[in-house]
């Protein structure tokens, strides 16, 4: 028996087969050839699923983060400016609130100004928990009363991605990380076509890291040891 290779049933699913050969191919398959039906319902599913895609025309907000974030992680020669974030406010150092100083939380809070736009930027995590909060709002300061238009942070730790978020109008955000040296924010602006860098390396030098919760353990077996 002559068998149709794909490429022919694929022009069937398609419906590009010219009339006198498809219907020979429609009386093979008739015939009990199960090789060539198999390749049939295929070719089938993945035209129907080529449809339904072509079909598909995503949210106008994922397109918009979709060019933020590759914007974001873009080289930088690229079109997309970069704006370097200076600290002008931390609060290492500041002495807490009477009645919040044993209290068993690390928190800092710290302030940048890179261009017209400024970013506050709060970072708390329990003593002993495997990870920490990040809370920020992002503000025009020129214009603080226009809405911002939605689109991604990222937090990286060196080259990688540790943890992400999406803005919302207000500016405001909040993702959950692992401690990890080196961390830094990558905002992106939509419009006009910027991304704000902050390093968040002064901001976070005394919060604990995964080597010092496990430090208080350590002791405690040496002192152990020693008993």
């Amino acid at each position: 028996m002559n068998h149709f290779d794909i490429t022919r049933w694929t022009d069937f699913a398609r419906g590009v087969t010219p009339a006198t050969d498809r219907a020979v191919m429609e009386a093979h398959v008739v015939s009990g050839c199960a090789r060539c039906r198999e390749t049939l319902n295929l070719v089938k599913r993945v035209v129907e699923s080529a449809r339904i895609e072509h079909a598909y025309d995503p949210p106008e907000h994922v397109v918009r983060c979709a060019k933020a974030l590759s914007a974001l992680l873009s080289p930088a020669r690229s079109h997309v400016s970069t704006l370097i974030g200076r600290l002008v406010y931390n609060s290492f150092g500041e002495l807490a609130p009477v009645g919040m100083r044993a209290e068993d939380r690390v928190s800092r809070h710290g302030r940048y100004k890179a261009g017209d736009f400024c970013v506050d930027v709060r970072l708390d995590q329990e003593k002993g928990s495997a990870l920490a909060t990040l809370v920020g709002q992002i503000s025009n300061r020129v214009d603080p009363d226009t809405a911002l238009v939605e689109a991604p942070v990222l937090l990286m730790a060196r080259k990688d991605i540790i943890a992400h978020t999406v803005y919302n109008r207000f500016g405001e955000f909040q993702m959950d990380y692992s401690p990890a040296p080196d961390l830094r924010l990558r905002v992106a602006l939509v419009p006009p076509g910027k991304r704000l860098e902050l390093s968040l390396k002064r901001l976070v030098s005394e919060m604990p890291t995964p080597t010092d919760r496990k430090a208080p353990a350590a002791s405690k077996q040496r002192r152990n040891q020693v008993r």
